[in-house]
């Protein structure tokens, strides 16, 4: 029976959660409204989007008659991987060591933002934030330790924050635009209607979630024993696309068919984007499909090394195979990738830059 002092931890975090999510929730016009009745016309800014697997942190001068990002003055990456280790965690918790790491990534980002004369610095917290029984107690630490608050987001304002990143940074008409973006524990699909409403799809198996399926459900291995699926065999990926798929159906139908209208521009946001399907079809945006089916299987049976290196070496083909399924799934043709992430959105949301 749960202790009496873990229920009250739930409550509290429940009643965090509920203040944090629950922000006013305001479409576009809303947002340039609001934002353009400051009196200095131009701020610097640094917003640090605290990912399930990278705390990224963005400095940038931003507009607030305009409502876009001018200059962005920093932009930088820390690798913590919360929802790596919090898949392996047998009381969904946070540990010490992934806790430390994390909070010396914002260290170093606010360190980085005040040299850089940022006004403020805020981070947004997502899918392990949202998910962890400790989140509460690592925010607190967070504040107390580096003076930076966190807002822990759901995917609902996730997904606006990314849209308007896209709208902020790139030449996209709203109406037409769909925002893809995933992370290490979640994934949205993000579009406004004809009314300037946002329309979201919220998806729970995201990057860490796919690869552990590749693990477990495919190759058959414990991921308490192996921490990457690579090398994958050409047989495995068809099995990964077919997974892809199959999970890619229970998308709303108002995306799968805007996705069909000649007009629509859909966009990739975030590390996985940016930094790894868009090195991986030659640096190229708009990319098609079949490029990237080009590119995934010019991955097979290669280990982590061969794919690259680095942190995130072990979802690279995993993270490809997980995105090309959705695209086969979604007869989606070709789409383009964006260096945008989460941070971007916070920089123009108006909740997060009120006078405390």
């Amino acid at each position: 029976m749960p202790s009496f002092k873990n229920i009250l931890r739930s409550l509290k975090l429940g009643l965090f959660l509920a203040l944090v999510l629950f922000l006013p929730v305001l479409n576009a016009q809303q947002y340039l409204i609001k934002e353009s009745q400051n009196p200095s016309e131009k701020v610097i800014r640094a917003a640090i989007d605290i990912g399930s697997g990278a705390t990224k942190l963005r400095v940038a001068e931003v507009n607030l008659k305009t409502h876009k990002i001018e200059r962005i003055l920093v932009n930088e990456s820390f690798t913590v991987q919360y929802q790596e280790q919090l898949a392996k965690s047998p009381n969904n918790t946070f540990d010490e060591e992934v806790m430390k790491t994390g909070i010396e990534a914002i260290r170093k980002s606010a360190e980085i933002a005040k040299n850089h004369q940022a006004q403020k610095v805020i981070a947004v917290a997502t899918a392990s934030f949202r998910k962890a029984a400790n989140s509460l107690d690592l925010i607190d630490k967070i504040y107390t330790e580096t003076g930076v608050r966190v807002y822990v987001i759901d995917q609902d304002l996730e997904g606006k924050l990314a849209f308007n990143a896209v709208l902020s940074q790139g030449n996209y008409n709203p109406k037409d635009l769909v925002v893809w973006d995933i992370g290490g524990g979640s994934l949205q699909l993000t579009s406004m209607d004809e009314q300037g409403g946002y329309k979201i799809y919220r998806g729970e198996i995201a990057s860490i979630h796919f690869k552990n399926m590749m693990i477990q459900e495919i190759q058959k291995k414990s991921i308490h024993q192996v921490t990457t699926p690579n090398p994958i065999a050409t047989h495995e990926i068809h099995k990964g696309i077919d997974k892809s798929k199959e999970i890619a159906e229970n998308v709303d139908k108002i995306f799968k068919e805007r996705m069909q209208k000649p007009n629509t521009q859909v966009v990739g946001v975030g590390n996985i984007f940016a930094y790894g399907i868009y090195p991986a079809v030659g640096k190229k945006s708009p990319f098609k499909q079949q490029e990237l089916t080009q590119a995934l299987f010019n991955m097979a049976n290669k280990d982590d090394l061969q794919v690259g290196g680095g942190d995130y070496a072990n979802v690279q083909v995993s993270n490809t195979i997980l995105i090309l399924g959705y695209m086969r799934a979604l007869n989606l043709h070709q789409m383009d990738v964006l260096d945008v992430n989460n941070a971007d959105g916070a920089m123009l949301y108006p909740e997060f830059w009120a006078a405390n």
